[in-house]
């Protein structure tokens, strides 16, 4: 009898991870509140919102360095991509749209990373 109350109570508590699981999915999933920061060098000079379309050229930045490479990023229908970078390997370019919180775009040869983040202030 003791075993089977065990095993009810380990059913629900997974059943109920899983639930949790994809509750916080969904909520990633949605483009609402979230953000592209782009650092150089562990710096923030840009924040993009990616509820609104938007194309930045990045060579000169805020913080008044330029960059080795001239980048075109594009924010679209809630993702964000590289679509050109003057770099010899583009693997920025290669990996393609990012939606999710969490996300991550590199390019080591320019010193830049785009993070995918929560934007805890409504645009």
């Amino acid at each position: 009898m003791r075993k089977f109350k065990f095993d009810i109570f380990l059913i629900i508590l997974l059943i109920g991870a899983l639930v949790s699981w994809l509750v916080i999915w969904i909520a990633s999933s949605s483009n609402e509140n979230k953000k592209a920061i782009i650092e150089y060098d562990n710096e923030v000079v840009l924040e993009l919102s990616l509820s609104e379309n938007k194309e930045v050229r990045l060579k000169e930045l805020s913080n008044g360095k330029t960059l080795k490479y001239e980048m075109l990023i594009i924010v679209e229908d809630g993702t964000i991509r590289v679509e050109e970078n003057e770099c010899p390997n583009h693997d920025c370019i290669k990996e393609g749209k990012k939606n999710k919180i969490g996300d991550v775009i590199v390019c080591l040869p320019n010193k830049i990373v785009i993070k995918v983040v929560k934007s805890w202030i409504q645009d």
